[in-house]
């Protein structure tokens, strides 16, 4: 409970450093200094190759990532939601078409539909929000069903039900407070993954060209990872901690 409770604060810490210390504009409006700067007091993650500070960078390029993952989590944890709610408090039928196309869906590789997008409508940080959550709703589906499916035995739904309660008061008064764990943890999976996708897509050059993000940051560190670690390191680190903080988030839930 404490590993978790440090973990989500943590993230916490994160997530709102990225919104409140990122400097507006893209990367390329941040004042340079000096080039390839190491590490130090005056420049603690370093400078890149146009003497930009990277903690200021990773803040702008945080503000970026955190942002379609927690519009693509919202929109998934929203359509999950009612579905899962659909499939366990609706009838056989209702359950066996909400579920199937729940596998339609999550059949389809969420990364290759982002690359498809991008091609075609350009790499829009809404586009890529959108696609990440209209694929990823089905993870938050199935766990919804079978919390929902479990709880329909209890005896409170039971009595709920014998007062003639109907499904959306049964639903809202309560399945909702039996589900926040089962859902947040969901939330966390579907985040992790949504930063982990907008990464893969601006490293490769098809994210938004004109916001900065650590996918972004993390392809021209790359090219100078033999000079300048720190230009390549500072963003991945980046990554790294916000994929173990939910990580740890996620494992003691579960637990």
């Amino acid at each position: 409970m404490i590993v978790r409770g440090l973990a989500l604060a943590a993230f916490a810490a994160l997530y709102l450093a990225c919104l409140l210390l990122a400097p507006g504009g893209s990367l390329s409006s941040l004042p340079g200094d000096l080039a390839l700067q190491a590490p130090s007091f005056t420049h603690p993650l370093g400078t890149d190759d146009l003497g930009r500070d990277l903690l200021s960078a990773v803040f702008q390029g945080g503000m970026t990532s955190l942002t379609v993952a927690s519009v693509a989590t919202i929109l998934a944890l929203l359509l999950g939601l009612a579905f899962g709610l659909l499939a366990g408090l609706g009838s056989g039928m209702v359950d066996e078409l909400s579920m199937r196309l729940a596998e339609v869906v999550a059949s389809l590789p969420a990364l290759l539909v982002a690359v498809l997008v991008a091609a075609l409508f350009g790499g829009s940080t809404t586009n890529l929000a959108l696609v990440l959550g209209l694929t990823r709703w089905p993870v938050v589906a199935r766990i919804v069903r079978g919390e929902v499916q479990a709880l329909l035995g209890r005896e409170f739904l039971r009595a709920a039900w014998a007062l003639g309660a109907g499904p959306v008061h049964v639903a809202r008064r309560h399945l909702l407070p039996h589900l926040l764990g089962p859902v947040t943890a969901a939330g966390a999976i579907v985040f992790g993954g949504a930063v982990v996708a907008e990464a893969s897509l601006a490293f490769i050059g098809l994210g938004d060209p004109a916001a900065t993000s650590w996918g972004q940051m993390a392809a021209t560190g790359f090219a100078l990872a033999g000079r300048a670690w720190w230009v390549w390191a500072a963003p991945t680190a980046a990554l790294v901690l916000v994929s173990a903080l939910l990580a740890l988030a996620v494992e003691r839930n579960s637990a």
